[in-house]
């Protein structure tokens, strides 16, 4: 009986041990080589500064992997990497950017599909069935407004709000709002969102290009009332600014920022070593550090004012790069500038 129980004891030790190595193996496979390659080269639309932090605790953590750092707006990104893919001229090996771009960049089959293995702490719906892409923070498209000018009790409740002829001249907008305008497409109709977007136009509205310009000139009360990104404005109003947003707009929408492998990645051990680190809790904690609305069910966001689950979301769903061009034409032909 003895001898029994120890072989049944040793035959378990056995078995744990090889289903911990399977489940090891994977990502250990993943670092050998990428220590042969030795390199990794990052497309980003993020800021150079959060670039940068990502980037040094990856090397921090993976001393034996160098790192460059490209990074451009999200059009001018998008562009290069299209153009480059033309010309068969495959440099990047990770890129970051919106939902819908990554949407059209597999339509063009320049990225791979990947499912890693911290993906398990990423919510479903915020990363791709097929593994093509992974969410790493969420962009909050909100309606914001400077306190000092606009008593609480004057505040729009919600979008069409904005229509009121008292608003007139007191609106700023960044200049390309086609993502938020298709998302509204697809959660309320065409006719509906064409009939917002035209009761914005008429109100005589302030434009400028980027949205933390957007923020700062609103802060500043170059006007009363934004479209701005809600991890901004929030940041802003920690620090002192006089600004806050509605959180009972319908509907809130998200805009998933995603990290993707290239399909022609140089170094494809050390990018999917970079996107596992991006998407764990380590990463992740770092685009908390500079504001971000991380997409890990474990790191909370900054503020509990941005937390989805407690507004009116609405994901933008990568499927608008299938028509993205149309919505782009629709929405220009209403904001004629």
């Amino acid at each position: 009986m003895k001898i029994y129980c120890s072989w049944r004891i040793t035959f378990a030790f056995i078995l744990i041990v090889f289903v911990t190595s399977v489940h090891a193996s994977p990502l250990k496979v993943t670092i050998e080589g990428a220590k042969k390659e030795g390199k990794m080269v990052y497309y980003a639309v993020l800021s150079v500064p959060e670039s940068r932090a990502l980037l040094g605790a990856f090397e921090k953590k993976y001393p034996f992997l160098k790192t460059e750092l490209f990074r451009l707006g999200a059009e001018k990104m998008r562009s290069k990497i299209l153009t480059e893919a033309r010309a068969g001229h495959h440099v990047f090996d990770v890129t970051s950017m919106n939902v819908v771009d990554t949407g059209l960049l597999i339509r063009q089959g320049i990225v791979a599909p990947y499912k890693a293995l911290a993906a398990k702490g990423i919510p479903e719906g915020l990363k791709d069935k097929k593994g093509y892409w992974t969410a790493l923070y969420l962009r909050q498209f909100v309606l914001a407004y400077n306190s000092q000018a606009i008593p609480p009790k004057e505040v729009p409740k919600d979008w069409w709000d904005l229509l009121h002829p008292k608003w007139k001249g007191r609106i700023g907008m960044d200049e390309e709002e086609t993502e938020w305008y298709a998302a509204l497409s697809t959660y309320w109709g065409k006719e509906k969102a064409q009939k917002l977007m035209r009761g914005l136009e008429a109100q005589n509205l302030t434009i400028h290009r980027g949205h933390t310009l957007i923020a700062q000139l609103t802060s500043a009360g170059a006007f009363d009332l934004s479209i701005a990104y809600g991890n901004r404005i929030e940041e802003m109003k920690g620090k002192g600014a006089p600004l806050d947003f509605v959180d009972t707009t319908d509907p809130i929408v998200t805009s998933p920022s995603v990290i993707a492998l290239s399909f022609h990645s140089p170094h494809p051990n050390a990018a999917r070593l970079y996107i596992e680190f991006l998407i764990s809790i380590e990463g992740q904690r770092i685009l908390k550090k500079f504001g971000r609305v991380a997409a890990h069910k474990d790191v909370s966001p900054p503020s509990p004012k941005l937390n989805p689950k407690r507004l009116k979301t609405y994901f933008v769903s990568p499927k608008i790069s299938d028509r993205y061009e149309e919505y782009q034409k629709e929405y220009f032909s209403i904001f004629r500038r």
